[in-house]
């Protein structure tokens, strides 16, 4: 089995020269993001990495902190109440300290904080150091396992994290021998032992936390091996503990003037471990560099990076391998690298002052190697794999001949060419041996047939290390293109001419000619033989007779072939034939029907080149767009790329291999792929989804202080939003399809085709829950659907108190409308009935009055004309004071006649008709004030009949020869003033009515009625003056 299937990572070998031993250099797929790319990031200085609990990668730029969702970079830059300011500065690192928390480190500013990711908060650390720091003092944070929080800062000391008071406090928690100052980033935590291995510039300090004692060289009561050496503590500046527990330690030597950085490496003991174990370190190009850290992923791939420096230990080969920076499509470019991270699926990233890099890993026993031949005598066009029972691998190449990789996959010197061909062969000839196409071991003899150029065959014993030349006349001369060998160990060789030639018992024979170019030979379990051609379909031959049973050619879908022209066959299982002719062609052996699957069905393109099952039963596919497997189960096709560590698929189009051991071999031009289908082959479902933002009309919002919440409740004017999700796996991102849904206004699942979000627009008010879930290509669905509440508020105008208010308003409406209908009726109802009170108080009185007075004067009409006389005349009178009262009734009912202006009218009109048949002078006066105001009817009549009452007294007993009346506006008060410069009388004594009723107490009643007050003011000889004040609106 070919060894490297233990090798962690998705790894590219540039074979340079043709040496039996050739040099290898081992590089990774490395997938760079910029600047450039759209995604966001703020700058290609990244010098810091983090993933969290949730899977999110925080990123510190030159140009402050960012997350990466895969997607999309997001920038965060704090400044609200409550919170201090999050600078826009360089983040040297970003350290986990909960789910939540991330303690930041600003170097430049020499400030420190705590950035909280629910609530985008950002507080301070302060620095309680007691002296002030060297100008020139580095600072790296470092936490144990407990959570123990430290600053070292270069030749001052070590500060540790004080919550409480939240700043770095010189506290003494790890106690340096006196003077001794620590190097600022070289500290280990060993979590295993639970200890501090501090470099000093005097040395190495071990803290043991059960005891709190510092060992040292000056103190090594353990008797520590290490600490005895003080060779490798001399200009200790890193220390680092792997998981084999060996010690790395760099320095820069003090005692060895010039003599740069070096690098030990010590058991578990102290002591130097094999030379073995940095082999290869010094392998690089020249030039300044300098080692900052050690590296170690979970699975035991071990790097040394810093300045202009990256390296990775290859276990296969036993050695580092220096990884140079480089601008190619796979390298990775830098000058210096900040720091490395490995992520929870095993991808490897990198921090880089050229932007940010990822490499694929998986688990132990992921195998992915990309080989690409860069030497011209090298196999440059890859023609034909084939594997050795020793498992070395065989490569025929147009031009180099068949090259040998061993189990190092190291370039091995071939036997295949040590006898020449035979002399008299033509020079074309001899040169054909080199222009291989084919290849086949026969089981039997374990003779391997080798097809080239010109219908030569090659018939080699790898046994003996000879070759037989063979120019086949069956072959005219037409070069060999695909050799197998059957069940019954007959050998089959396709031509370019199109003949079908077998070989058996010691002689070539023709079983067939099709007139083109044979580019597949395929046996089945049945022992049919079928041909994939050039622009004459697929055959299928029975390899007895040399019949054929069907000739499949390109016709309509179900019926016939996707195209004439195909490369590559496979069996699927008994009944059905795969053929890459353009598109994956299903024919079935029973009905000879055929199905396609092509780029519209999941293909990655509509051109295939190679196919090859492997033993899980997978189908494999090189396309032009790469490589992809099918699963028969579900029918779902999956593609690989550089993701997932694929580089050279593209290239490998031209031959194929399973191994023995599983592993799918790939080639082509200047290229081969080597990769174990297992890895592939993950019955892992795909992470759950998260909600990674939430926009409301095009504004951010922080979505997990947001989730952090029962729901999510807006205001009816924020109810258009934007939901960003993600299952945060940087692997697999590309190869999920996202289903989600609105519960509210969709009962269905949306597929997401527009990228990882969901857009609403204008949402009623009302509950909605979103729901979000994500399914890989082999159709596994990740294990919950992620949701989440919302709630859109009614505005406040179709709230329930609103409403509630409203009704109540519109009932009190109603109510007073009902209330004013109601008191209508009844100031009617009371209106009518002062009417009849009025018509029967005044008129009926006066009616009777008069009747009695008519009766009289008819009884004393023939005998006492006097009386008769004065009967009338009282008759007279009183009709005229019944017309009067009912001209009053019918102008105090009309409501036109409710304005002071049609009252002091009325009033002027009355006292000229009274006063002027007196000879008396009227001076009526009303204030322009009192026009606007306005009496009801009850008022107003009130108010006339006391103004006439007083007219009246007047004309008949003041004896005046000048009335003076004055209406005006006091406050809210009508003062009606009747002055008259007669006689006068004294008010003790109630004087009686010009209408013969008791005039003073009318008056006073009226007053009362109206709510007034009512004053006559009077004396013998001076005149009488009435005055009335009645409240108005």
């Amino acid at each position: 089995m070919i060894r490297f299937v233990r090798y962690a990572f998705a790894l590219l070998l540039l074979l340079a020269g043709m040496k039996s031993d050739a040099q290898q250099f081992q590089g990774f797929a490395f997938n760079r993001i910029s600047t450039n790319d759209g995604k966001g990031l703020a700058s290609n200085q990244v010098s810091s990495l983090h993933q969290d609990q949730k899977g999110y990668i925080w990123i510190g730029t030159a140009n402050g902190l960012q997350r990466f969702d895969g997607s999309k970079f997001v920038s965060f830059k704090v400044n609200k109440l409550g919170s201090d300011e999050l600078p826009h500065a360089p983040v040297s690192q970003i350290i986990g300290l909960d789910s939540v928390n991330l303690l930041l480190s600003f170097p430049t500013l020499r400030e420190f904080g705590i950035f909280n990711t629910v609530d985008l908060n950002y507080k301070k650390i302060r620095l309680n150091n007691k002296a002030r720091f060297p100008p020139r003092a580095e600072f790296y944070l470092w936490k144990d396992k407990a959570g123990q929080v430290f600053l070292n800062v270069n030749r001052y000391g070590i500060l540790h994290f004080n919550l409480l008071k939240w700043s770095f406090e010189e506290d003494g928690f790890i106690a340096l021998p006196n003077g001794w100052l620590p190097v600022a980033n070289g500290v280990f935590s060993d979590e295993q032992k639970d200890q501090y291995w501090i470099p000093c510039d005097s040395g190495l300090v071990i803290f043991n936390k059960s005891t709190r004692e510092s060992w040292s060289k000056i103190s090594n009561p353990r008797q520590l091996a290490i600490l005895n050496n003080e060779y490798v503590q001399d200009g200790m500046s890193k220390v680092f503990i792997d998981q084999k527990r060996r010690i790395w330690i760099s320095a820069w030597p003090q005692k060895i003037k010039g003599g740069g950085q070096v690098v030990h490496c010590l058991d578990s003991s102290g002591m130097p471990a094999p030379a073995a174990d940095t082999a290869g370190y010094g392998n690089r190009p020249p030039g300044y560099r300098e080692l900052h850290h050690f590296f170690e992923s979970s699975k035991g791939g071990f790097w040394i990076y810093g300045g202009d420096m990256l390296y990775n230990f290859d276990r296969n080969m036993g050695q580092f391998v220096f990884v140079s920076s480089g601008s190619d499509q796979i390298g990775i470019n830098y000058e210096l690298v900040y720091q490395m991270m490995e992520d929870r699926d095993g991808n490897i990233w990198f921090a880089t002052d050229r932007g940010l890099y990822f490499t694929a890993s998986g688990n132990e026993a992921y195998t992915l190697v990309n080989l690409i031949f860069s030497n011209k005598n090298q196999p440059t066009a890859i023609t034909d794999i084939m594997e050795m029972p020793n498992e070395d691998i065989w490569l025929a190449s147009w031009g180099s001949g068949v090259r040998i990789l061993d189990k190092q996959l190291r370039m091995k010197e071939s036997q295949l060419y040590k006898n020449p061909p035979p002399a008299n062969w033509l020079p074309e000839w001899k040169n054909a041996v080199r222009l291989t196409w084919a290849m086949c071991r026969q089981s039997a003899t374990g003779l391997v047939w080798i097809g080239c150029n010109g219908g030569i065959i090659l018939l080699h014993d790898p046994e003996k290390g000879t070759t037989q030349y063979m120019r086949p006349d069956v072959c005219n001369g037409s070069t060999i293109r695909f050799i197998e060998e059957d069940k019954k160990g007959t050998i089959w060789f396709g031509t370019q001419s199109g003949k079908l030639i077998k070989y058996e018992n010691g002689v070539f024979q023709v079983v067939y000619e099709i007139g083109t170019i044979i580019y597949k030979i395929f046996i089945d379990q049945s022992g049919v033989v079928w041909l994939a051609t050039h622009e004459k379909g697929l055959y299928a031959i029975n390899g007895a007779t040399g019949q054929v049973i069907s000739h499949l050619m390109a016709g309509p879908r179900g019926k016939g072939l996707y195209s004439n022209t195909g490369f590559d066959i496979e069996q699927l299982n008994d009944s059905t034939i795969i053929y890459g002719a353009g598109v994956l062609n299903f024919i079935n052996k029973r009905n000879w029907s055929v199905r396609w699957l092509t780029f519209d069905d999941g293909l990655p393109a509509n051109n295939v080149y190679r196919l090859r099952m492997d033993k899980k039963g997978f189908l494999w596919i090189i396309t032009s767009n790469g490589i992809s497997k099918y699963n028969p189960l579900n029918h779902h096709i999956t593609p690989y790329g550089r993701k997932d560590g694929i580089i050279v698929s593209e290239q490998t189009k031209d031959a194929d291999l399973v191994t023995s051991k599983g592993l799918l071999l790939f080639g082509g031009s200047n290229s081969l792929l080597i990769l174990d289908p297992a890895v592939y082959s993950s019955v892992k479902p795909p992470l759950n989804v998260t909600i990674t933002d939430f926009k409301i009309f095009n504004q951010f919002y922080p979505v997990d202080s947001l989730l952090a919440r029962p729901f999510i409740r807006l205001p009816h004017n924020q109810n258009s939003i934007s939901i960003y999700f993600a299952s945060l796996s940087y692997t697999e991102r590309d190869k999920l399809t996202y289903y989600y849904r609105l519960k509210g206004i969709q009962n269905n699942w949306v597929k997401s085709d527009q990228g990882f979000f969901a857009n609403y627009s204008l949402l009623p008010p009302g509950k909605y829950q979103f729901e979000v879930y994500c399914e890989d290509l082999e159709g596994l669905r990740s294990p919950g659907i992620t949701s989440f509440t919302i709630v859109i508020m009614n505005p406040f105008w179709r709230s329930g108190w609103f409403l509630s208010s409203l009704a109540f308003i519109l009932l009190l409406v109603i109510y007073n409308f009902h209330r004013a209908r109601v008191n209508r009726l009844l100031a009617v109802e009371k209106l009518r009935n002062k009417v009849a009170r009025d018509l029967h108080d005044d008129m009926g009185s006066t009616l009777s009055t008069i009747n009695i007075l008519a009766s009289m004067a008819k009884t004393k009409m023939g005998t006492d004309v006097v009386k008769t006389s004065e009967y009338l005349g009282k008759i007279s009178e009183n009709s005229q004071r019944m017309m009067e009262a009912m001209d009053d009734i019918v102008w105090s009912i009309k409501p036109s006649n409710d304005n002071m202006q049609r009252i002091t009218a009325r009033m002027r009109e009355y006292a000229i008709q009274t006063l002027e048949p007196k000879d008396m002078l009227l001076d009526f006066q009303v204030d322009e004030t009192v026009q606007d105001s306005k009496l009801d009817m009850e008022m107003r009549r009130d108010f006339f009949l006391v103004f006439k009452e007083a007219v009246n007294n007047a004309a008949k007993y003041s004896k005046a020869s000048r009335v003076s009346v004055r209406v005006s506006l006091q406050g809210r008060r009508i003062v009606l003033s009747v002055k008259d410069d007669g006689h006068g009388f004294d008010t003790t004594k109630q004087p009686i009515s010009a209408t013969g009723g008791n005039g003073l107490g009318n008056m006073q009643k009226r007053a009362e009625s109206m709510n007034g007050k009512l004053v006559i003011i009077s004396s013998p000889g001076k005149g009488t003056e009435l005055l009335l004040k009645v409240p108005v609106k």
